[in-house]
């Protein structure tokens, strides 16, 4: 069951649906707003004016998608819906494929530097494990990640502006403590890059292989789930 789905049900429980309001005009007047935006910034910050377009049209993408990673890992154990998960394995493959072709570009003979390569490539260690089983506890309780909890806050949801100062004093707290965790953990931890290792073909082949495989053992899973 969707995060929306949910909602609804509560609402229908608790015996308080009521039609909503059109909210076409609100949409139509921030979409005029950040027209005009867009059009004051490409004069003199033209790059300021796509990330502000490209930002609007991902937050329209999330608002209908009700796409969100923590509803991708929790729906299948609380509901047994797999769809945002498989959602999210579908970009993997997508991203996987492009980045592929990006990347392709940076390999040769004389080595790699991981500074020109468009992406993040950074080491894996034990503080990957740990930072990732906090956020993992933390977006639960949340109730959303971060694309989520962005989301919510523009449908007019209070409680996740708490989260997203939540999310901003984590972000304080880790900046400031980098430095104890990049001398005990990341400074000595190992960076691995398959292409150094193997063949481009070889490794964007096995990857979306392993991804589709986790495609339909997702299915599969939601399949026994709703029987």
């Amino acid at each position: 069951m969707l995060s929306k789905e949910m909602d609804e049900l509560i609402k229908q429980r608790q015996g308080q649906v009521k039609k909503e309001n059109s909210q076409i005009p609100y949409g139509v007047a921030l979409l005029l707003i950040t027209l005009i935006m867009c059009s004051i910034l490409w004069k003199s910050k033209y790059n300021y004016a796509v990330c502000l377009g490209v930002g609007v049209i991902i937050g329209i993408i999330l608002r209908y998608s009700r796409f969100c990673f923590t509803a991708a890992f929790r729906d299948p154990f609380i509901s047994g819906n797999t769809r945002g998960l498989r959602g999210m394995i579908l970009a993997m493959i997508v991203s996987t494929v492009g980045f592929a072709v990006i990347q392709s570009g940076y390999i040769h003979n004389k080595g790699i530097d991981y500074n020109l390569i468009p992406g993040a490539v950074s080491s894996v260690g034990i503080h990957v494990m740990i930072g990732a089983f906090i956020f993992g506890i933390g977006m639960v309780l949340a109730g959303g990640c971060a694309s989520g909890v962005l989301m919510r806050i523009g449908e007019g949801h209070a409680l996740h502006w708490v989260v997203l100062i939540g999310f901003i004093i984590g972000t304080i707290l880790g900046a400031k403590d980098y430095s104890f965790w990049y001398e005990h953990f990341i400074k000595d931890a190992k960076t691995i890059y398959f292409l150094e290792h193997f063949d481009l073909k070889i490794v964007v082949l096995a990857q979306i292989v392993v991804l589709i495989i986790l495609y339909k053992l997702a299915l599969r899973y939601e399949n026994r789930q709703l029987k």
